[in-house]
């Protein structure tokens, strides 16, 4: 694994298990970058590009919020002004280096990661595959912001992974947490190509595990389009 930095973000890469080719490389941007290190996450046929946040509860949330719990800083509402950099500073980068193909691009990510990768389906067509894992859908008024604005990518592919448990015994918003994901992955599944699990597990819970299956299924849907 190396470590580049694009203007102000470091970046995990780590290169497919296939090697890299010549040109028309697939690619997986992930948020909270810092998993693909940590979690040792691999594709067999993707560069895995782990994208460190400088704030995420500023670039990862979509409006601004103020926080849920004393002693922790509000959200900041960064979220589309960090897709702006991501596409128009950090992929053309990356392409140049990595000879990307740029018709298959993937991005996902991690509870707040997991929502700005799912909001981006609002913000740009640039991702042809989405996931989110444990997706924090009980973000205030993100319910009704789906409904009530257009998604603009609507040839997207979605895997959304979440926990029966999520949000329990927390004694705040988050206890919404669960049925907040169930409306949200009913919502996309009505409107996109969508892989919607609910799995029995709380928030935490087999991180890895999920991660995996995301990474699986992103290399099946790799195949699927000639990889």
């Amino acid at each position: 694994m190396e470590e580049i930095i694009i203007g102000k973000h470091k970046i995990c890469v780590e290169l497919p298990i296939r090697g890299l080719k010549a040109k028309g490389n697939k690619a997986v941007l992930i948020n909270d970058g810092e998993m693909v290190r940590d979690q040792q996450l691999k594709s067999e046929l993707a560069i895995l590009f782990g994208l460190i946040p400088n704030n995420r509860l500023y670039e990862y949330t979509p409006w601004k919020e103020k926080a849920i719990k004393k002693g922790v800083p509000d959200f900041g509402g960064g979220l589309r002004q960090y897709h702006q950099k991501l596409i128009s500073e950090i992929i053309p980068q990356l392409d140049r280096k990595y000879h990307l193909d740029m018709f298959h691009l993937a991005y996902g990510g991690f509870s707040l990661g997991g929502l700005a990768a799912v909001t981006s389906l609002w913000h740009t067509k640039s991702f042809q595959f989405i996931f989110s894992i444990c997706g924090s859908f009980w973000y205030p008024g993100y319910i009704d912001f789906m409904s009530e604005c257009d998604i603009i990518n609507k040839k997207a592919r979605i895997l959304l992974i979440n926990g029966k448990k999520e949000g329990k015994a927390h004694g705040n918003r988050l206890e919404s947490a669960a049925l907040c994901a169930q409306q949200a992955h009913h919502y996309l599944s009505s409107r996109l190509d969508t892989v919607s699990m609910m799995d029995k597990y709380n928030h935490h819970d087999r991180k890895e595990e999920r991660l995996q299956i995301a990474m699986n299924w992103l290399d099946k849907s790799f195949l699927e389009n000639g990889s």
